[in-house]
């Protein structure tokens, strides 16, 4: 990926289809259905494309670190990320006559996609191959928060215990 240029970043937040176990969807969207649309990805310019799958085990898992801050477990089975130049990129892989024939209608045999939840967004990498992509510090500390005392667009007079209250 070019660093110098945007990139906007869709996540399909999806479902299994029921009647299917937790492993057969991974095993078939990993082993069946992304050999076959891998190839159209790339040829119409995605740039990254990735698959986090949720099994029997992740609630157990997610336990370990379930707090007040990190509370929710989104119940989503798949969180399939594509990063593309822009919509159009991926406006034309949809329009795609393999797309339309076969591509599209393969999503029926193992997912629910009347559930599937969309986000879209700009894709943004903070951290690629275990080093830290963004500013930080002078000290190597992370940069202080937005509207906190660390802050130097903070006012002068706020604690680091005090909210920042912008009017």
């Amino acid at each position: 990926m070019d660093p110098t240029k945007k990139y906007l970043c869709l996540n399909i937040l999806g479902f299994k289809r029921n009647g299917i176990t937790p492993k057969e969807f991974q095993d078939y969207m990993l082993n069946v259905h992304a050999p076959h649309v891998g190839g159209l990805l790339a040829q119409y310019g995605i740039v990254h494309w990735s698959m986090t799958h949720a099994d029997d085990s992740t609630p157990e898992i997610f336990n370990k670190i379930r707090d007040g801050l990190f509370a929710n477990l989104a119940p989503f089975d798949v969180c399939v990320t594509l990063v593309m130049p822009d919509i159009d990129t991926w406006i034309r892989f949809k329009e795609d006559d393999f797309f339309k024939k076969s591509v599209g209608p393969d999503h029926q045999r193992f997912a629910d996609t009347t559930r599937s939840q969309m986000m879209l967004g700009w894709y943004q990498p903070l951290i690629k191959d275990g080093k830290l992509l963004i500013a930080t510090g002078l000290d190597g500390a992370a940069a202080p928060a937005p509207g906190t005392a660390g802050d130097s667009s903070a006012p002068v007079s706020a604690r680091v215990s005090e909210p920042v209250v912008h009017i």
